[in-house]
Order: structure tokens, then C-alpha cells, then sequence
């Protein structure tokens, strides 16, 4: 089970790159990126949407299925409601930068963040994540990613 996340997780990292290009895309073609992210909200709900409904008729609450409900929804801690804005930002950042900076340096840098913020998660378990120890390794992999972005972003060659 952990090798197939593993793996939809690699893939939905392919997919990360082609997701701000084609919201690009259409921020382009409406004029707009706000309108843009607005629609990759709108599809977002109505794709969840659907596979909520599809998982109640199919195996009920116990398989994840249906709406929340308004006493479930009453019990997520405030901050946690965070997540949706943090989705928005994140694209309507891509929606800005993906055509300025090109898809390799974009999600380079997309890495390095991710890769940044998850250190500072574990370490103080933020978030709802365990706290765990950092240990120098991890530090030395985050100097490796950076050196990544440095390589990509390659700013001898401009």
C-alpha cells in the first residue's frame, strides 16, 4: 500500500507542472487569473463533489462518502479551514508565475518551499503533523535542493 502512495504521489507531481500550465492557460484566455482560479476551484467542488456521492452510494459514511455534515463540519479546528486558502493561493501564485518563470524553475522552486516547510512541520509539529527530530541530513538535502533550483534557475546564463 505505501509503494502505490509513493507512486501517486510521484505522479501527481508530474501532474503539478501540466495543472499551472493549463491554468495559465486559461488565465489567458479569459483575461483574467482570478477568474481562471475560480474555475479550478469550481471544477475541484465538483469533482469531490461527485466522488463524495459516488463513495455514500457505494459503501455509506463508513467509506468516506457524503457531504460533511454541519455538527462534523462545527468540530474542525479553525486553523485547520486554513488548507482551502492555502490551495487558493497556491494557485493563483502559479497562475502569476507560471508564465514568467517556465515550468522547471516554477515547480524548482514550488519543491524547495514544500521541501522547506515540511522540515519546519516536522520539527515543530505544526500543522497537525508529530514533532520530530531534524536531524542534519535532512538540512543537507534542503542545501541539495536549493543547489537544484540554482542549477535550474541558471542565473550565470541570462
Amino acid at each position: 500500500m505505501k509503494t502505490l502512495l509513493i507512486l501517486a504521489v510521484f505522479l501527481v507531481g508530474v501532474l503539478q507542472p501540466v495543472q499551472a500550465g493549463f491554468n495559465a492557460t486559461s488565465a489567458r484566455a479569459l483575461g483574467s487569473r482570478f477568474q481562471a482560479g475560480w474555475i479550478n476551484g469550481a471544477i475541484n467542488v465538483v469533482l469531490i463533489t461527485t466522488v463524495l456521492l459516488v463513495l455514500q452510494v457505494f459503501g455509506g459514511r463508513d467509506a468516506g462518502g457524503g457531504l460533511p455534515s454541519p455538527s462534523n463540519a462545527r468540530g474542525v479546528p479553525w486553523w485547520a479551514l486554513l488548507g482551502g486558502a492555502i490551495g487558493a493561493c497556491v494557485v493563483l501564485v502559479q497562475l502569476t508565475a507560471a508564465p514568467k518563470l517556465g515550468a522547471a524553475l516554477l515547480i524548482a522552486i514550488f519543491v524547495a518551499g514544500t521541501a522547506f516547510g515540511s522540515i519546519v512541520c516536522d520539527r515543530f509539529g505544526l500543522a497537525g503533523y508529530e514533532k520530530a527530530e531534524v536531524h542534519h541530513e535532512r538540512w543537507l538535502g534542503m542545501a541539495l535542493v536549493v543547489a537544484g533550483v540554482v542549477l535550474v534557475a541558471r542565473p550565470w546564463a541570462r
